[in-house]
């Protein structure tokens, strides 16, 4: 066999070219070979343990240590889609605004991509389009590389889609746990580039909650439910435009969940 075509050898070349996420066709490619031979290749890959299959036809590359990529879910769940950044509940975890750990992880992406079961663990995308897709940074994970929502932007990601962060309630906590760290001009500012002034009147109704008066925040020209899971039966507050559908206590519980 030819040396080039050695399981390791093509381990290399997928790992210096970034393609820890791969298809035959994308072996094709990238060996110049024929596909038939490209399974034959993914075919060694796999017996030698240096990739397996996430969704069928579709493989990771685990590399010459699979332990570290197989206990590394958020490396796994940012590779399976690009682009792609953990962000939603599993960024709250990962900043340590909630000690809920989420059984699914969350990855916001500008693709259109079914979720995934694998190694035991549950991946979920949520499509966004492309001018929402913007601040996250490179953290290095169990010495992975992965792209993580910043602590601004994860924060504006729950309050876009609660339910992809367990509720408004635990959002609300998450928020008030973050504010030491938050910069609050930061955050305006992101609210305002998502263009969606229904986020903007429930971060606004949240600060102000929590003690934060900020300017520059577009407000929702028609009213909007704070939680968006539940009816729309509440007090008005006229200043955001909130229709106040969740309990105070609910979102001013004490300490950090």
């Amino acid at each position: 066999m030819n040396e080039n075509l050695s399981a390791i050898h093509i381990a290399r070349q997928l790992q210096e070219k970034g393609l820890l996420y791969f298809s035959p066709a994308v072996l094709s490619a990238l060996l110049s070979i024929e596909t038939q031979e490209a399974y034959q290749a993914v075919a060694r890959l796999r017996h030698a343990g240096l990739a397996a299959e996430v969704e069928k036809g579709k493989y990771i590359l685990l590399g010459l240590e699979p332990e570290r990529v197989l206990s590394n879910p958020l490396f796994v769940a940012s590779h399976l889609v690009m682009p792609a950044y953990i962000s939603y509940w599993s960024a709250l975890h990962f900043h340590g605004f909630t000690t809920q750990a989420p059984q699914t992880i969350f990855c916001a992406t500008t693709k259109k991509k079914r979720p995934v079961t694998f190694a035991g663990q549950n991946f979920r995308y949520i499509t966004l389009k492309p001018r929402k897709f913007f601040g996250y940074r490179r953290e290095s994970i169990g010495e992975l590389p992965v792209l993580v929502a910043d602590e601004a932007k994860t924060m504006i990601d729950c309050l876009d889609q609660p339910r992809y962060a367990g509720g408004l309630a635990e959002v609300a906590q998450a928020l008030r746990q973050a504010l030491s760290v938050l910069d609050l001009e930061l955050l305006v500012d992101y609210a305002r580039q998502m263009r969606d002034k229904s986020l903007a009147s429930r971060l606004g109704y949240l600060l102000e909650l929590c003690g934060h008066h900020v300017e520059g925040l577009p407000v929702s020209d028609s009213p909007v439910a704070l939680e968006p899971s539940r009816p729309r039966l509440g007090k008005l507050n006229s200043k955001w435009h909130i229709v106040v559908n969740i309990s105070v206590d609910e979102l001013m519980a004490e300490g950090i969940r």
